[in-house]
């Protein structure tokens, strides 16, 4: 790797990590803030939590695809600027369809500069690089979800404002990185081509719809699972201070279990054994799920049900990344990275599916209903595979 793209992607994952320290500071709790700063009930932050995620999503599509026909070194300064400008913002607002309307843009910004990062290492990093980088992103990603919600539980007591002042303040520094340490991104030899943006491709690629709908599922299990625990300890066990524990427990255990384990997962998936290691994915999931079903008021079975749950994340995260930029072409990197962000409106509608389920059915129904979701998103991993007659010589290569 060469000593511009090694600093390069030092920056970039560190400041990866200061965006990801601000967000874990203050996501989980969302719903604990809105409890008690607005006294929301646990249906109504469903809804406002969904109706943020999702508009922070769709919006974030087409600033994505957007990024193809620009330099992503500034695309990413601009999204960082606008996820600041959400974070200060909250805490100085008394009114929730601003704190609505700004945590959608929090949300956006984070999610453009995500696929903007994702895009940038595709163009610039070799084949045998990216499966390395990619999961060592992941893994620092964890990092900033171990370091977070102790800190923002810390941040909590004293004040509730406090954890999006920290988050505004995180990510100041990951403007100077980019500013002064990135170059701009340059398509590596191997990736080198000649091909004309064309959006409308990504309307007729088959695959790119299955891999898309799994992500929207697997997303739905995995991207909210936080906010989704909250709300149903909220309901069980009627104790926002015990929710924040569970909260507090469940998250550093994830981030630790992917943080030593994701690097060496991320880095062994192969075109031969995508398919075995995504079912075994499957199985951690729904093991996971079972788990917390059962776990009651009991911290230490919380805890052992989320590390089994993120044994089945360290795998899906790395393989569904992967799939993606081996059927994106050359110079349409950030399109169809973005276009599998539209998967995120799984976590984006978890909160609102939760505060449905949890008001009309048997709590435990929810995980239920997690377990169905996971299968179908394996089934259309599969399904997507077999439309591009998977050939494990010719598929993408790791390192």
């Amino acid at each position: 790797m060469k000593s511009s793209v090694k600093r390069s992607t030092s920056a970039l994952l560190a400041s990866s990590l200061l965006l990801t320290i601000g967000r874990g500071a203050t996501l989980p709790f969302m719903t604990i803030y809105l409890t008690r700063q607005y006294g929301m009930s646990v249906e109504a932050i469903g809804y406002a939590l969904t109706l943020a995620l999702t508009v922070g999503v769709v919006f974030s599509l087409g600033f994505g695809i957007l990024a193809d026909k620009f330099d992503k070194k500034r695309y990413m300064i601009v999204a960082i600027l606008a996820f600041i400008a959400g974070f200060a913002a909250i805490p100085l607002v008394n009114s929730i369809p601003l704190v609505v309307f700004f945590f959608s843009l929090i949300n956006c910004a984070y999610s453009v500069f995500s696929t903007v990062l994702k895009a940038w290492f595709a163009d610039v990093l070799s084949v045998g690089e990216k499966a390395r980088i990619f999961s060592l992103n992941y893994s620092f990603l964890n990092i900033g979800w171990t370091v977070g919600p102790p800190i923002g539980t810390w941040l909590v007591m004293y004040s509730l404002q406090l954890p999006f002042w920290l988050a505004a303040v995180c990510a100041a520094f990951p403007l100077v990185f980019i500013q002064f340490f990135v170059q701009r991104s340059v398509e590596s030899g191997e990736e080198k081509s000649v091909n004309v943006w064309q959006p409308s491709v990504l309307l007729k690629d088959k695959a790119l719809f299955w891999y898309t709908l799994s992500g929207l599922l697997a997303s739905y299990v995995g991207g909210s699972f936080a906010t989704c625990i909250s709300q149903y300890v909220l309901t069980v066990a009627d104790n926002a201070d015990f929710a924040q524990k569970v909260v507090s427990v469940v998250l550093p255990v994830n981030a630790v279990v992917v943080v030593s384990l994701q690097y060496f997962v991320g880095r062994k998936i192969t075109a031969n054994n995508i398919r075995p290691l995504m079912a075994l994915g499957t199985l951690c999931f729904l093991l996971g799920l079972g788990g917390f079903i059962f776990s009651g008021e009991n911290l230490i079975y919380w805890g052992i049900a989320a590390a089994v749950f993120t044994l089945g994340e360290i795998i899906y995260a790395p393989g569904e990344y992967m799939l993606i930029d081996n059927i994106a072409p050359p110079g349409m990197k950030a399109s169809y990275f973005s276009a599998q962000a539209l998967g995120w409106l799984g976590a984006a509608i978890n909160p609102m599916v939760t505060g449905i389920i949890l008001s009309s059915l048997p709590a435990w129904t929810l995980f239920a209903f997690m377990m169905l979701a996971i299968v179908l998103a394996w089934l259309m991993i599969l399904r997507g595979m077999s439309v591009k007659a998977w050939n494990a010589d010719s598929a993408f290569k790791t390192a």
